[in-house]
């Protein structure tokens, strides 16, 4: 195998083993057509030839360095950077690369000057879509002829700056072995310069965020310039804006060689947008093409010239640690479990997501049961229970619902619309082309998950009829249970059995949800096409008229009993002028009609499981307070609702929607059947939909009546202080503590804390939406409410989620500072590569200035680092040795004490 050439033009620069992951990522733009200056690339073979003589000291050095000791590091560094400055060049290297800089640019031109560190393996190398390693590799700006070979030796050994040290040192990579290759590319004077994030690199929103400021993309990456931020909402198209007070930009010294000049920016356009609207569009457009040319999120710079010409400077993955980051959410899981609930409905809750999802997956992926049991974790995670109230765990629940191959490529947006996801998420699904090793075993799993998806499809309504059946037995005999009278571990046996069934079939109401997403989508998609009509305005009237499902049996049987009431002048008057709990008792008593009061009980056996939050086991059920029917019969007889009304309106809005789609669609008799055949399956599935829902609430409902009657034994064993105590202890306690498997004898001590916890929980306020970096304890962003105006409140831009307490260490000068440990939090004006080593030392990090992009930033989401850059006087305001809060996912930084 013969070597690569030691020096490569643009179009040869490939392979990022030779060229680096920097260049061949822009070779890749430039070949995909985006507006790439021109470069040429030194090559990491002929790094090896001028480096071949200093290896041995070079080994020496990084082998003995103390990685305790930033002087030490710093010393290693220093000696190596002298040996590249001093080596001599093998012959003939020179000239090659003057000849080449002449050739590509001409001899009075001026370039910038890149290196990009390639380490033994791929992934430990600089810009790799693990770790972007960013600011530890120099770059040189507006070089020209003469300085080049200087600055080219200069980056030959950033391979072994400092901060490269650190960084690679406090994760325990290799330090040896490192080679750089260098691109010196044609500099492009850029006038407003940019980062465009394609995904929100702290909560992996895919929301485009653009930082931008006036000058050359230096002073934006470097921090040196103030700047604006620009959030754009993709589904939405809006733009929430910070903009920054940018006084100065960066610019070319007149001067050759000279450093680069801060100038003053013109006065009106200091507090102005630095980018226009349509400017922001055209980015956006930019950043989608990019990252879906890549297949990830990225992390893009680009520089506007004088002209408006947009110019790309560098695209590199945005680096997310799957293993830390969590995102939650209350939207969807709110409806079925409001507010704040208990441990038991919420291990009910868990237990349920994990069996139905492993159902639903097992049926539609085909997969043997190794490959599932290796997902378990994400099946038993799909839930979280923050402070008292339950959260989708979206991490885990895209990442189940993404096992599959063929939903992974097909479904995850139509999934996000069901969740109500403000934005959509970048979350590294198992189902991915990207999680197989080769192309050939992605494409045998995604040919078996179709396969399976037909062979489900085919057999879907047989296997839910027998879905059906199965529940509708089952049923039966729960309902010929008396648990009060049966022994705890007889209950329990019944308990497992039942959800063991739930394993075997509830998987079909998944692949039903799957159904309607797909249907609903296909239906928008082509009435939008088709018509140029608003979809859900005209699909509300349309999926009306369907089959009487379970749920619209439970109302019309109510709204039965009313009509019975009206009709009825003696019940009437009762219904009218009694209270419910009075009108029950005389029902029970058998003091009203016989006809009325048994067809009053059929509903209560039939629909006593239906309720407000049936799915909270601590709510009673209507079987338990059977006067709470008595309410919504009095409420529908003061009404005049009737049975035929309710059914004629539903089908009156569907006729009256079928004849405005008739007139949209007027000449194209082939859409019309189309969209009917689809409609017509919608509302079956809906409807399937609708009886799973009520199949689920008696479920629900036969697991309330099993922990009463558990809580009741333990009660009167005294375990517990009361029955109702048995909320406060999860499925599994409860269960123990009568299988033999409880860890603890004080289960009433454990009711009592918790209950206590419920109050404390009843009082916060936690977000809707939050994301989680690390311990999810430590992470839960707190709602503050304060005045603007509480000097214990300082406000920044949270660039690193988290939430850390600990002692300000208001920092000046890095050198001056010993250590920090991670019960401190470093406060500074600003950070560079060089505060690194005191960065990885501390628990939180504020400075001054600084944006999403910044060292600072990248570091912190890096590490797992909360942290809040852009707090205003933050050395000043903030006194060493006080005790501060710092929450990085909301930019607050409070002062709890005094130092």
């Amino acid at each position: 195998m013969t070597s690569p050439s030691p020096l490569v033009s643009m179009t040869e620069a490939g392979d990022p083993r030779h060229v680096g992951q920097k260049f061949a990522r822009q070779q890749h733009l430039a070949r995909e057509g985006f507006p790439v200056p021109e470069f040429f690339c030194l090559t990491t073979t002929m790094f090896q030839e001028v480096a071949r003589p200093l290896v041995p000291t070079i080994e020496q050095l990084t082998s003995t360095v103390d990685r305790t000791s930033q002087q030490d590091i710093r010393r290693v560094a220093e000696e190596i950077e002298r040996l590249f400055v001093e080596v001599p060049l093998p012959a003939g290297v020179e000239a090659s690369i003057l000849d080449a800089f002449d050739r590509t640019f001409g001899t009075e031109a001026v370039v910038a000057v890149r290196a990009s560190v390639v380490a033994r393996a791929l992934g430990d190398s600089e810009d790799s879509e693990a770790d972007p390693f960013a600011g530890v590799s120099s770059t040189f700006l507006y070089v020209r002829r003469g300085t080049l070979m200087e600055r080219i030796r200069r980056c030959w050994a950033s391979g072994y700056t400092p901060e490269g040290l650190i960084y690679r040192l406090s994760q325990g990579r290799d330090v040896q072995g490192l080679t750089v290759a260098v691109g010196i590319q044609r500099m492009v004077p850029g006038r407003r310069s940019f980062v465009l994030f394609t995904c929100d690199p702290k909560t992996t929103e895919r929301k485009t965020l653009v930082v931008a400021g006036h000058g050359i993309g230096e002073g934006v990456v470097q921090e040196k310039v103030g700047v604006d931020h620009y959030f754009l909402h993709p589904q939405t198209g809006h733009i929430d804006r910070e903009l920054g007070h940018k006084a100065e930009m960066l610019c070319e010294n007149p001067v050759p060689g000279g450093e680069l000049l801060s100038w003053p920016v013109p006065e009106q356009l200091r507090d102005a947008p630095c980018l226009t609207d349509a400017e922001l569009g055209r980015l956006a457009t930019l950043g989608q093409d990019i990252e879906r040319s890549f297949g990830v999120p990225q992390d893009i710079e680009g520089t506007f010239t004088e002209d408006g010409t947009l110019h790309v400077l560098q695209s590199r993955p945005i680096a997310f640690d799957f293993r830390k980051i969590r995102v939650w959410s209350c939207a969807n899981v709110s409806e079925s479990f409001p507010g704040v609930t208990t441990p038991l409905t919420y291990s009910l809750a868990s237990h349920f997501y994990e069996v139905i999802f492993y159902d639903c997956v097992r049926r539609m992926w085909g997969a043997d049961a190794r490959a599932l049991h290796d997902q378990t974790p994400a099946f038993q995670n799909m839930l979280g229970f923050i402070d008292g109230r339950v959260y989708h765990s979206l991490s885990n629940l895209m990442h189940v619902n993404g096992i599959n191959p063929f939903v992974a490529l097909t479904s995850m947006r139509d999934l996000e619309h069901v969740l109500q996801l403000d934005a959509s998420l970048f979350i590294r699904l198992p189902g991915h082309r990207d999680s197989f090793p080769s192309t050939a075993s992605y494409a045998f799993a995604l040919g078996r998950s179709v396969a399976g998806a037909l062979r489900v499809t085919a057999t879907f309504q047989h296997d839910f009829d027998a879905f059906e059946a199965w529940w509708k037995r089952t049923l039966a005999e729960v309902r010929a249970l008396a648990p009060a009278r049966e022994d705890p571990l007889v209950l329990i046996h019944h308990f497992r059995n039942i959800w063991t069934g739930v394993g075997n079939w509830w998987g079909l109401t998944l692949i039903n949800h799957w159904y309607i997403n797909t249907l609903y989508g296909l239906a928008s998609r082509l009435l939008k096409q088709w018509t140029d009509e608003d979809p859900s305005a005209l699909l509300v009237g349309l999926l009306c008229g369907a089959r009487p499902d379970a749920s619209t049996h439970a109302l019309l049987s109510a709204v039965a009993l009313a009509e019975t009431v009206r009709a009825d002048p003696a019940l009437s008057k009762l219904f009218a002028e009694e209270e419910a709990e009075e009108v029950w008792r005389r029902l029970a008593a058998g003091e009203v009609a016989p006809a009325f009061a048994r067809t009053f009980r059929e509903h209560l056996s039939e629909y006593g499981d239906r309720g407000v939050q049936e799915l909270n086991v601590e709510r009673p059920s209507l079987r338990d307070t059977p006067w709470e029917l008595v309410r919504v019969v009095q409420s529908y007889a003061r009404t005049s609702v009737t049975r035929a009304e309710l059914r004629s309106s539903d089908l009156a809005r569907r006729k009256e929607a079928e004849a405005q789609l008739t007139t949209l669609l007027q000449g194209h008799p082939v859409r019309k059947l189309a969209l009917q055949q689809l409609l017509e399956r919608l509302r079956q599935v809906i409807g399937l939909r609708e009886d799973s829902r009520f199949w689920r609430g008696q479920l629900f409902g036969f697991s309330r009546q099993v922990f009463a009657a558990l809580g009741q034994r333990m009660a009167e064993r005294g375990v517990l202080d009361a029955p109702l105590d048995v909320h406060y202890l999860t499925m599994k306690e409860v269960m123990d503590h009568f299988e033999g498997r409880s860890v603890t004898r004080n289960l009433g001590e454990l009711a009592r804390l918790r209950r206590r916890e419920q109050q404390d929980n009843t009082e916060r306020q936690p977000p809707r939406d939050f994301t989680t970096v690390g311990s999810v304890a430590d992470g839960v962003p707190r709602a503050v409410e304060a005045a603007s105006d509480d000097a214990s409140l300082l406000k920044g831009l949270g660039s690193s989620a988290g939430v850390v307490e600990g002692v300000a260490r208001v920092v000046m000068d890095p050198g001056a500072v010993g250590s920090l440990s991670k019960q401190d939090i470093l406060i500074a004006k600003e950070t560079d590569p060089g505060w690194l080593f005191l960065m990885l030392a501390s628990g939180g990090i504020v400075v001054e200035r600084g944006s999403m992009l910044s060292h600072t930033a990248i570091a912190g989401r890096k590490f797992g680092i909360p942290t809040v850059v852009g707090v205003a006087h933050a050395t000043t305001r903030i006194p060493d040795g006080a005790r501060v809060r710092v929450d990085g996912s909301t930019g607050i930084v409070t002062l709890l004490g005094e130092p």
